[in-house]
């Protein structure tokens, strides 16, 4: 009985070990994430698939290697909507692997993450 007391506590502590883990590196994340930061930069990949796939070269990258997109030159922004219309173009949102480029639509993220 002894036994199996002990493998029940150590299999416990394994489990509580992973756990306390993955709470660090989950905390280590959101602390390595600045006030300037947005949650397009939390969830971009950085592959650079949406600069390579951009057939008008709308987007560039900014000074840490985010994608930036001007709406000047960009074939789904629409003036009159405000908004980008991925169904114009959307090369780049089709290929992006976390799909991150539909935060554009967002007016808080669209201020951060696009220019003129």
């Amino acid at each position: 009985m002894k036994r199996i007391e002990e493998i029940t506590r150590i299999k416990k502590d394994q489990r509580l070990a992973v756990f306390f883990m993955l709470v660090l590196i989950m905390g280590m994340g959101i602390l390595m994430l600045g006030p300037e930061d947005s949650k397009f930069n939390a969830s971009c990949a950085r592959c650079y698939f949406c600069v390579d796939r951009c057939p008008a070269e709308a987007i560039n990258l900014d000074g840490h290697g985010y994608p930036i997109i001007n709406k000047s030159k960009c074939l789904a922004w629409n003036e009159k909507k405000n908004e980008f219309m991925w169904d114009k173009c959307g090369l780049c949102l089709r290929g992006c692997p976390t799909k991150v480029i539909a935060l554009v639509n967002d007016p808080e993220e669209r201020e951060i993450k696009t220019v003129n």
